[in-house]
């Protein structure tokens, strides 16, 4: 069978020989222009007029001889190209797998299951649909009957994903109706209804910080592609979210009790204990240290992954450093995961691995990946069911199969859409597995936000040669940025003296 491939690619394959067919990629458009209009026989001279327009008829309509030639040696005695000495027409034969044409028929049917009230057969050739619209058609060809012809086929794909993410909210699967309103707005990134619509799901998901960032994501793509802000029933829904927000989600970090701060949550403060002092302290003589870290995490928003490590003494105040960086980060919006090693004997491998995958975001991430990737996050996170917990049985993965293993994981972190913060406390106590998953997922998220911040005490680096070893590698990647604390000079250790007992000293 032959497979013709015009969206987000140019290909004819076919899979009896395992090549690719295609010789000349204006053949390839010669076939998109026939398939798109697929059972409608096209006049030789109006094609020849639309591919060559500053040629003369005769030049013209040799020149589409000449590639129609290419083209039969191309596709060979497939039966879909209908020639006559008049006009040229494309039809559906069993004899060759076109995208567009899958991508067209499903879609029509999922529409026809719409109307039907057939719910299971909207999901079903929706799917399909989604599936086959891999891309835009013919990516990198600009002609004007093409751009036409794209820019419909992404709308029609952008009406296929209105209409599952309506199925799946009124079926109560909320986590695929984001999934499937997310795949709208990157179809149509100028299109604020998108945006709502993913807000307000996001939101009844419960996933209120996510449709914080969606917002902020649709003025900053609004403004910088047509220099506008987001329109008046875009803010509306925005102003909702924020007036419904839970009340401990509105007050500063100054205002909440010490236990609830990032610096408390790191430091493992119990959430039932009211304690002031250290945990809600304002950060002294650490301006210079902040900033760089705080560059690092806005660079990784940008799109510029990396690894921020803090080293220094005992009690120097590294957590807390971290996590006036991770307060920032949560107040714009960000997914901040949070897993502190222990120097216990028998340490877990992929222990911290495991404290991010549970984070609440990222498990609705999880929801929307891809089954085959869901099994492997199941090794480590065993689902509820039987057939997970059978799946899950074996945490480490042979050898052969780490990539995968590892692979799964990262795609399951990365999936959440969001910037990402993963901290990363006491790495001198991490195994070797999670160090080796966090090279991985650094060099597999590409341009995702993500940032890894880690903590680390100095006098252990001399004691493991193995942490120290990985700390040199990752300094070699260019992803690493360092920040070395030393102990506070004795005007800010009076002043954080002072924050702390609430007493004046001399």
């Amino acid at each position: 069978m032959l497979h013709v491939s015009l969206l987000g690619e140019q290909t004819i394959a076919d899979d009896r020989a395992g090549s690719v067919r295609a010789r000349s990629s204006r053949a390839v458009v010669l076939v998109a222009f026939l398939v798109v209009h697929a059972g409608s026989p096209q006049v030789r001279q109006r094609i020849a007029g639309l591919f060559w327009p500053e040629s003369t008829d005769a030049q013209a309509l040799t020149n589409l001889r000449r590639e129609l030639h290419h083209l039969r040696q191309v596709l060979g005695d497939e039966p879909s190209l209908v020639v006559t000495s008049r006009d040229l027409c494309w039809r559906d034969m069993k004899t060759c797998r076109v995208d567009v044409r899958v991508f067209d028929i499903e879609r029509m049917a999922a529409l026809a299951a719409a109307a039907a009230g057939d719910d299971d057969g909207v999901l079903l050739h929706s799917a399909a649909a989604i599936a086959a619209y891999r891309g835009e058609l013919l990516p990198g060809v600009y002609e004007d009957w093409l751009l036409d012809a794209r820019s419909q086929l992404e709308r029609q794909c952008a009406d296929v994903c209105d209409l599952v993410c309506a199925v799946r909210a009124r079926a109560g699967d909320l986590a695929g109706a984001v999934e499937a309103a997310r795949r709208r707005v990157q179809l149509q990134p100028l299109e604020e209804v998108g945006y709502r619509t993913l807000m307000e799901l996001q939101a009844d998901l419960g996933d209120r910080a996510g449709a914080v960032s969606t917002y902020h994501h649709c003025a900053s793509v609004l403004e910088r592609e047509l220099g506008v802000a987001p329109d008046p029933s875009t803010r509306q829904v925005f102003r909702r979210l924020m007036a419904h927000a839970r009340p401990a989600a509105q007050l500063p970090a100054a205002q909440l009790p010490a236990a609830q701060t990032p610096a408390a949550q790191l430091a493992g403060a119990d959430p039932g204990m009211h304690r002031p002092g250290l945990a809600a302290a304002q950060l002294f003589g650490r301006s210079a240290e902040l900033g760089v870290l705080q560059d690092a995490w806005r660079a990784a928003v940008a799109g510029g992954r990396g690894l921020a490590l803090v080293r220094g003494g005992a009690g120097v105040g590294k957590t807390r450093l971290v996590a006036e960086v991770a307060e920032m980060a949560r107040s714009h919006g960000a997914v901040v995961a949070i897993a502190r090693c222990f120097g216990t004997a028998g340490r877990l491998a992929l222990a911290p691995v495991a404290d991010w995958l549970r984070h609440d975001a990222v498990q609705s991430a999880v929801a929307t990946i891809d089954p085959a990737w869901r099994a492997e996050v199941g090794r480590l996170i065993p689902a509820e069911t039987d057939a997970d917990r059978r799946t899950s049985s074996r945490v480490m993965a042979d050898a052969w199969q780490r990539h995968r293993f590892f692979e799964g994981l990262a795609r399951a972190l990365i999936a959440v859409h969001r910037p990402l913060l993963l901290v990363l406390d006491n790495m001198q106590w991490c195994d070797q597995e999670t160090l080796a998953f966090v090279t991985f997922c650094l060099g597999l998220a590409g341009d995702a936000q993500l940032l890894v911040a880690a903590t680390v005490r100095e006098d252990s680096l001399d004691e493991d040669a193995e942490l120290a070893g990985w700390i040199v590698r990752m300094r070699a990647t260019g992803l690493l940025t360092e920040v070395s604390l030393s102990p506070l000079e004795a005007a800010d250790t009076a002043h954080l003296a002072e924050a702390v007992s609430g007493q004046r000293f001399p």
